[in-house]
């Protein structure tokens, strides 16, 4: 550890020499002070939550009229260490699981593994254990997240059978500040329980139509304590992330991009990882995972005219070692190719049509077995958007999908289907409209997880999923103020259960509010989210890759930025009453929990290249796992609790 320290000091040492000399040479050649105000202003954050993301090129479309939007400006504001704090603030989205290899993602109580997600435009989904997650992402070189809860439309991409979340990384141009062609950062942080370093850089810059951009992140620590002080083992921070892009731009604004990334997380984590311990024993294991997303992406900036085409071709993979005790490896890869093309009619009316074709692969691998199943689907999908009268846009549209699947026996299934959406938003009067939409899909015959593949499958019992998904809302907006609220049920029938099938539901509401005053703002969201099955009773072990038990959250922030003093204070609230949804199985109620958390930032204007963040998390020591997280209900389960108090500070430097 003290080796530790010494390496993040003289990090920290060199990029603020090299921060400081390149803000004084940058002094030098400063444009006039009038314009070089109005750029630096652009990096000061005054984000109004809940705006469109202005990266989303079919903003205002019927069919986004629930989607919640997490911009690069939150993105900054938030600075992000994982995927809880991503979507921290929005009470419909949980994120299970204390540590990152254990996290998943839950939209209105469904797990991420049925929406329809993609990484800079590539699908993801490689199921590989459940008790680990399915798609490990470092949040710090996001550019903006969009979730699309329930009803999707076509052009989410295949299997949306819950909705879907795209992630889109940064770009050049979203790093670099001022008139600068090219730039870097570097930023070091320490947390306290866990003992826990930080450090990361990049590097980028243009020329003429061209970008690169290069990026690094490493972390290590200890195992944190839980709000009791208890020593959580398996916990401690210790992984790596890189990313790679390039990028060539043409003045018609047709854009060429290359981009790479992978993170590495190789460490003793929990014997399962998303659970604390069983009957009080806490034994741990190696887990070693790596993560990969590859994607050429062709597309234009701007939507004009009748040829605004798109072709993406992609690939992610996830590889998980696990040692002990069988020396197991399982590997899940998805190959990806899509070409699209968005018919600009005029500036409210569009027609998205495209096809894409999806190959994945699911491997397990250990010196005595070997077992892989595969699946492949071509598709073609339509969207339109329409502005039918003046206060009223409609959005529509369909898939239609054939799916093979070959399962480890050799045996194959093939299967063809339609899927269709419709949405509604009117714009009533005064600031208020209300929206609606619903939507069938199917989603094929899915990949098992390959940690499962060892049992013996019987696959001529197995259906093609499919369901169904209604919601409705209100909306209102006027001088700061903002209100929305909506009501959703998502069923699910034939899901795949591994050689068999079952019914799920998903149904509940969903209210936020809040106020934006020019240099701050306040919010406030509230979910009430339950689930049933109609085959087994409602608890965590049968809820596996099908969703969490989250009950009644509440989620808030306020933030306010003192320009007088460049500073900016915040804090947040994350809270779950009382979860009575597994009572019917025979289990107690869980426990409610409230945790605030607080940080402040530092940007001084006469040195634009720094900025000092101190985070406060967990500040009332609250012992608790998040809701999401699996085995709440059980005595012989030890959740996996979130840290205890801790406090953060972290240095940026940019130039």
């Amino acid at each position: 550890m003290l080796d530790r320290v010494r390496l993040s000091l003289l990090l920290t040492g060199t990029v603020l020499q090299s921060a400081l000399l390149a803000g004084g040479s940058a002094a030098q050649d400063a444009p006039d002070t009038a314009t070089a105000q109005d750029e630096t202003t652009l990096d000061t954050i005054r984000l109004f939550p809940n705006e469109p993301d202005r990266f989303d090129k079919h903003q205002g479309a019927a069919d986004r009229a629930q989607s919640i939007y997490i911009p690069l400006e939150e993105i900054q504001r938030t600075d992000p260490q994982n995927l809880r704090d991503v979507f921290a603030g929005n009470a419909s989205i949980s994120v299970g699981g204390a540590i990152p290899i254990a996290q998943k993602v839950f939209v209105n109580g469904i797990d991420e593994n049925n929406l329809a997600v993609s990484i800079d435009g590539v699908p993801q989904g490689n199921r590989i254990f459940h008790h680990t997650n399915t798609n490990y992402i470092d949040p710090a070189m996001l550019k903006s997240v969009r979730v699309d809860p329930a009803v999707a439309p076509a052009d989410a991409g295949f299997a949306a059978l819950g909705g879907s979340i795209v992630y889109e990384t940064v770009d050049v141009q979203d790093l670099l500040i001022k008139d600068r062609n090219y730039g870097a950062f570097a930023t070091v942080s320490y947390e306290t329980n866990g003992n826990t370093f930080t450090e990361s850089g990049a590097a980028y810059g243009k020329y003429g139509g061209f970008e690169l951009l290069g990026y690094a992140k490493f972390a290590n620590g200890d195992d944190y304590e839980n709000g009791d002080g208890f020593t959580v083992p398996g916990t401690a921070a210790d992984f790596y992330s890189v990313l790679g892009k390039g990028a060539f731009e043409i003045d018609n604004g047709y854009r060429l991009e290359l981009s790479a990334q992978q993170v590495r997380d190789d460490s003793l984590r929990p014997y399962r990882a998303n659970i604390g311990g069983i009957g009080g024993n806490y034994v741990t294991r190696v887990y070693d995972i790596t993560r990969k997303n590859f994607s050429i992406n062709f597309n234009r900036d701007y939507t004009e005219g009748l040829w605004n085409p798109q072709a993406v071709i992609g690939y992610s993979g996830n590889d998980y070692k696990v040692p002990e005790p069988y020396g197991s490896e399982g590997s899940g890869s998805t190959w990806t190719a899509k070409v699209e093309n968005v018919f600009a009619f005029t500036e409210d009316n569009s027609l998205t049509v495209g096809a894409d074709l999806i190959s994945q692969l699911g491997d397990y691998y250990d010196p005595a077995e070997t077992y892989q199943e595969k699946l492949t689907n071509v598709g073609a999908y339509a969207q339109a958007r329409v502005k039918a009268f003046e206060r009223v846009n409609l959005s529509f549209g369909g898939r239609a999908d054939s799916n093979r699947f070959e399962g480890k026996d050799g045996t194959t299934l093939d299967n063809f289907g339609l899927s269709g959406n419709a949405f509604a938003e009117v714009d009533v009067y005064g600031g208020f409209s209300v929206n609606a939409g619903y939507s069938n899909v199917f989603g094929g015959i899915d990949l098992e997880e390959t940690f499962e593949y060892w049992r013996p499958w019987d696959y001529s019992n197995l259906k093609p999923v499919r369901s169904d998904n209604m919601t409705a809302g209100i909306k209102y907006k006027h001088e700061g103020w903002f209100a929305e609220g909506n009501v959703f049920n998502t069923r699910f029938r034939d899901y795949r259960d591994g050689d068999g099938n079952v019914n799920f539901s998903s149904w509940g509401f969903n209210l936020a509010g809040g106020y934006n005053w020019g240099n701050g703002f306040a919010k406030l969201s509230y979910a009430d989210t339950r689930l049933s099955l109609s085959n087994a009773q409602l608890e965590s072990y049968y809820l596996i890759n099908i969703g969490a038990g989250t009950g009644q959250i509440i989620s808030g922030e306020i933030a306010h930025t003192f320009d007088r003093f460049d500073l900016t204070l915040g804090a947040t609230l994350d809270a779950a009453l009382e979860y009575d949804g597994f009572v019917s199985a025979g289990y107690d109620k869980i426990d409610p929990y409230t945790v605030v958390n607080a940080y402040a930032e530092y940007k001084p204007e006469q040195f634009d290249f720094l900025s000092v963040r101190f985070e406060a998390s967990n500040i009332f020591d609250e012992t608790y796992s998040d809701r999401a997280t699996y085995g709440g209900e059980y005595e012989s389960v030890t959740p996996l609790y979130e840290p205890g108090r801790s406090f953060r500070l972290t240095a940026k430097l940019r130039y």
